[in-house]
């Protein structure tokens, strides 16, 4: 029988505002930056992910992001949905993926995930995270919503996302590592420079290994189509 391409890890309902999303692993991935990774993408699970960003229904997978759309129509998320999310959100309504249950925890030894592909991996229950992070050989994850209450299992999982110096003081001081977008060509405020974007770096986020939540503080000049946003 052949494998599936991809499996539903979970459906729920979002702790930011109660409505549903669906959080899929896809198996394969050619992300020059990322490398082979699995790939984790955390959907509203009742609109397209393009139809959700004209109607602010993203809120529910990305809460307060400040790269969502804003009033004025910009949008400084590097992640282009009409893509990937797009398509694998039409998939998943096909029935094009397995369950969890269908999943062979031996495709997950020796690979790296990728929590947060598109949407805030904080949503995702805790112990789905942990679990399949002790059959995989590392992860990454990034999550805007350390602020939150409900959130704070992240710290020494995923970086705390980042948009300013504030931003940045305020999440060391409460013990997070950071991950920080910077404006191109302006002057870092935190870490290392990550090292999958760095000129005539043959690194990606699967070699790399420092965005686990625990190791240091990261920083990225903007990038992707919404750049000249930040």
């Amino acid at each position: 029988m052949t494998k599936p391409n991809g499996y539903v890890l979970q459906r729920g309902f979002s702790p930011i505002d109660g409505k549903p999303f669906v959080v899929i692993m896809t198996m394969n991935s050619n992300n020059r930056k990322t490398g082979k990774m699995l790939q984790v993408w955390i959907l509203n699970e009742s609109v397209n992910p393009v139809e959700a960003i004209a109607t602010g229904a993203d809120y529910t997978i990305c809460g307060d992001c400040p790269h969502r759309k804003q009033s004025d129509g910009s949008r400084s998320c590097y992640v282009n949905v009409g893509q990937a999310p797009n398509s694998i959100w039409k998939a998943y309504k096909r029935g094009s993926y397995g369950n969890l249950s269908d999943l062979d925890l031996a495709e997950i030894k020796g690979k790296r995930i990728r929590w947060g592909a598109y949407g805030d991996p904080s949503i995702i229950d805790r112990y789905l995270v942990k679990a399949l992070n002790k059959h995989a050989a590392g992860h990454t994850g990034y999550t805007h919503q350390w602020r939150q209450p409900w959130a704070q299992w992240c710290k020494g999982l995923f970086q705390a996302s980042c948009d300013g110096m504030a931003d940045y003081l305020d999440a060391t001081a409460h013990g997070w590592k950071t991950f920080a977008v910077i404006p191109q060509g302006s002057e870092a405020y935190s870490g290392k420079l990550c090292p999958a974007t760095a000129d005539n770096s043959q690194a990606t986020c699967a070699t790399c290994k420092l965005c686990d939540g625990a190791k240091t503080d990261i920083f990225v000049e903007a990038h992707g189509t919404g750049a000249k946003y930040v």
